[in-house]
């Protein structure tokens, strides 16, 4: 998988992917999700083009996950649909999963409370040596992806910001989804969450 930018475009969508998630249990095809998303707005966004982007993404995400997947994400609790969004994040856009996995993890392992941005500029400035695709990216789209990813992880709620500082919260996992995603080889996903090992 390639690296991509696309996420400066793209939320973390609870509301939205529950509902695409309970249409997919429902029978629903991609087809008949793309069309309600256009002509009946399920998405409740101001244009067409918008709302097949929506769909777009979030059936792409849900499709990356393993089926079991898709009924905790219509039952369980919140806490738990929102590590399964996160993780479908990871899975769907190879440079987030990197920066969970060389960023939040390492954090984890190393007893630190934060993220700060040194750690995450850190980052992406070995990714632009690494890698001629980042490298292109402007400054601007640099910036809004630093801040898309801060923003997928406090509406994941595994960082809260705390007197002006990102604070880690180790997620606690649903025994359901750990099983789930141990038992679909989504290992690496749950240790890069936990800071297991």
């Amino acid at each position: 998988m390639e690296y991509s930018a696309g996420m400066v475009s793209s939320l973390f969508w609870l509301s939205e992917t529950r509902k695409t998630a309970l249409l997919l249990q429902d029978g629903n095809d991609v087809v008949a999700i793309r069309d309600l998303a256009q002509t009946e707005n399920i998405y409740q966004v101001k244009n067409k083009m918008r709302a097949r982007k929506m769909a777009n993404v979030i059936i792409k995400r849900l499709h990356s996950l393993p089926d079991d997947c898709l009924e905790l994400i219509v039952t369980a609790d919140i806490a738990t649909v929102k590590l399964i969004i996160l993780i479908s994040i990871m899975k769907t856009d190879r440079l987030f999963f990197e920066f969970i996995h060389q960023v939040y993890r390492p954090a984890i392992l190393l007893g630190e409370t934060v993220i700060t941005d040194r750690a995450i500029n850190s980052f992406f400035d070995e990714k632009k040596q690494q890698n001629e695709t980042v490298a292109a990216w402007t400054e601007i789209t640099t910036k809004k992806l630093k801040q898309q990813y801060i923003k997928n992880l406090l509406e994941a709620g595994v960082i809260q910001n705390k007197e002006e500082q990102r604070k880690i919260i180790i997620p606690l996992v649903d025994y359901n989804l750990r099983k789930i995603l141990e038992d679909h080889g989504f290992t690496a996903y749950l240790n890069a969450i936990t800071g297991e090992a």
